[in-house]
């Protein structure tokens, strides 16, 4: 059982919000004041371009040392910055890995220059009746590779957990998407069978989470208009001890700005209610 008093030691979470588009805003720098000035603790982007007039990122390819300063700048009036790897690339249990790895690489270090706290790459684990060494050392490989540029990696998974959490990779956990796993008629939350105990089964390897709300197949939607168990998610992380950021990722085709200011009240609301 947890404790009030447990509670509150693990209630100082940082809100962020993921730089996708807002409203109308496709600029990633009108983004970020936006972020800034909407009141959240933290930003979250991606490490590619975009798709013209629907959203934007940043592209590591295409950013110089001076812009690289510009940015950091820029990102330093956040407490918590994530960068979002290109979503083609993916750590796979098998050989392909090693690409992937090498692909990651710039994005690593780009987001290391400009002060980024955590890299979201997708991942697949292996399947339970799959030799595990070759995913093994391509986490460890991966944990090598993001100590040498001092950020941390999440691997945004939907199984796994428990197998990634007991390696104990210092600098390679989890990015969990509590969304995703509501998806597929609740499938890949099945195994666990509530967000709670998905929750727990990272503990320690939990490094970000992605929030956002889910109705039917529609996912990234406010929070509270969907199904999404927020308060059965917010006990679980204080009873782990999870002190990281908490991070909408919101559809700008689903969630107008208002929106976006209504899931972070609503958050808040729910972090409060704990507290009392």
């Amino acid at each position: 059982m947890v404790t009030p008093q447990r509670l509150r030691t693990h209630l100082g979470w940082d809100i962020c919000n993921m730089a996708w588009r807002i409203g109308d805003l496709l600029d990633i720098y009108q983004q970020l004041d936006w972020i800034a000035d909407a009141g959240f603790d933290g930003i979250g982007f991606h490490a590619s371009a975009g798709s013209p007039g629907n959203w934007q990122g940043i592209d590591p390819c295409t950013v110089g040392r001076e812009e690289r300063a510009h940015l950091r700048m820029a990102l330093s009036r956040f407490t918590v910055r994530e960068v979002h790897a290109p979503f083609s690339i993916v750590i796979q249990p098998d050989d392909s890995s090693k690409q992937a790895i090498d692909a990651l690489r710039p994005v690593l270090a780009f987001a290391g220059e400009v002060g980024a706290d955590v890299v979201t790459v997708h991942g697949c684990p292996p399947e339970a009746a799959c030799d595990a060494s070759v995913w093994q050392r391509a986490l460890e490989t991966l944990n090598a590779a993001a100590h040498s540029y001092n950020v941390r990696v999440g691997l945004e998974m939907l199984s796994g957990f428990a197998k990634l959490a007991a390696l104990g990779l210092p600098h390679v956990g989890i990015t969990l998407d509590v969304g995703h796993l509501y998806l597929d008629d609740r499938k890949p939350l099945r195994p666990f069978g509530t967000l709670g105990n998905a929750v727990r089964q990272c503990g320690p390897a939990l490094f970000h989470l992605h929030l956002h709300d889910v109705r039917s197949e529609l996912d990234h939607l406010e929070l509270g208009t969907g199904v999404v168990d927020f308060n059965d998610l917010l006990q679980a992380l204080a009873a782990i001890g999870y002190c990281q950021a908490l991070c909408l990722e919101l559809n700008p085709d689903r969630v107008s700005p208002e929106g976006i200011r209504r899931s972070l009240d609503c958050l808040r609301r729910k972090i409060d209610g704990m507290r009392q």
